[in-house]
């Protein structure tokens, strides 16, 4: 073999060993960007999730403290059936409660039938502010179920 052919071969094996090194470099390369894309979606995931908790603790919030009654609290004033719900609603989120209001549903005690639905405004409740809630509502039989469901708007 003369020397050309040497120096070919040898080149070729160098080549051959060069090509080989930018591959496995390149593989690294793509290796290690797969794990950083994934990094960078899981902090982008708790940044979400971070955001959404901030920004539920900038909402208002409305929690009741709220007796009700389905029995007659006077035989002379009220001797008929009644639903009667009295107490407070408390606005204990960071902003003010806009348009507040409680969703009021109830049902006989016999057959279950829908005997109240019913929506009582509270008008805007102020961040840390009570409002005192009283209403006695007639009814032509017993109450059975209910719900008392505290809604609000955190724009006007």
């Amino acid at each position: 073999m003369d020397n050309r052919n040497k120096i070919i071969i040898m080149s070729l094996i160098l080549l051959s060993v060069l090509t080989l090194s930018l591959i496995f470099f390149s593989l690294d390369l793509s290796q290690q960007l797969a794990q950083k894309s994934q990094q960078i979606n899981f902090l982008n995931e708790k940044l979400i999730e971070q955001q959404q908790a901030l920004d539920n603790q900038q909402k208002p919030s409305l929690v009741t403290a709220l007796g009700v009654s389905v029995e007659p609290r006077n035989d002379t004033l009220y001797p008929h059936p009644h639903f009667t719900f009295e107490g407070y609603v408390y606005n204990v989120g960071n902003s003010t409660a806009y348009n507040a209001r409680l969703e009021i549903t109830a049902f006989f005690k016999k057959g279950g039938f829908s005997a109240l639905n019913l929506t009582m405004p509270l008008g805007d409740i102020g961040r840390y502010q009570l409002v005192q809630v009283s209403k006695i509502v007639a009814t032509p039989d017993w109450i059975g179920n209910y719900t008392i469901i505290p809604l609000c708007e955190d724009k006007p």
